[in-house]
């Protein structure tokens, strides 16, 4: 299942770029029924690069992934590789992609989420993530608006 969010950013990809592989995540959010809250993503050697290492931390646990596409300031690619959120067992794949493309009033930010579940009542579990990852997208984009005060969203 694909879960796509795109929103127009009033900043450059420059601006951006450093926010999908170090940020925080603190603005308060609405989270609920076990959907885990976002607190941080970041490149655990500080170094990216094709085959590097991305994590996304969360107040549930966190996701190991492995960049797959890095292209500065236009796109980043990622695959998970494993996870200790209590959902891992139900999720076949996961692979996230970021697309910064200039725009008159910015950049548009596209953030698309490709999940696969694993096990029985497939269908019904990726539309539970469908759901929770939507939440996701928003509240990290709300937080990269959040932390400049150059970032803003349209």
């Amino acid at each position: 299942m694909k879960i796509r969010t795109s929103r127009i950013m009033n900043a450059t990809p420059e601006q951006l770029w450093p926010l999908l592989t170090n940020s925080r995540m603190d603005v308060p959010g609405w989270f609920c029924l076990g959907l885990p809250r976002p607190v941080a993503c970041e490149l655990p050697r500080s170094v990216g690069g094709l085959g590097a290492e991305r994590r996304c931390i969360s107040d549930r646990g966190t996701i190991v992934q492995r960049i797959t596409t890095w292209q500065p300031c236009s796109q980043l690619q990622f695959r998970m590789v494993s996870t200790n959120h209590s959902w891992g067992p139900c999720v076949e794949s996961l692979e996230e992609e970021f697309q910064l493309i200039p725009c008159p009033r910015g950049t548009r930010l596209t953030r698309t989420t490709n999940i696969q579940a694993s096990g029985m009542f497939r269908t019904l579990k990726e539309i539970g993530f469908c759901i929770g990852l939507k939440r996701v997208h928003l509240y990290v984009f709300k937080n990269w608006c959040s932390a400049s005060g150059k970032v803003s969203m349209e």
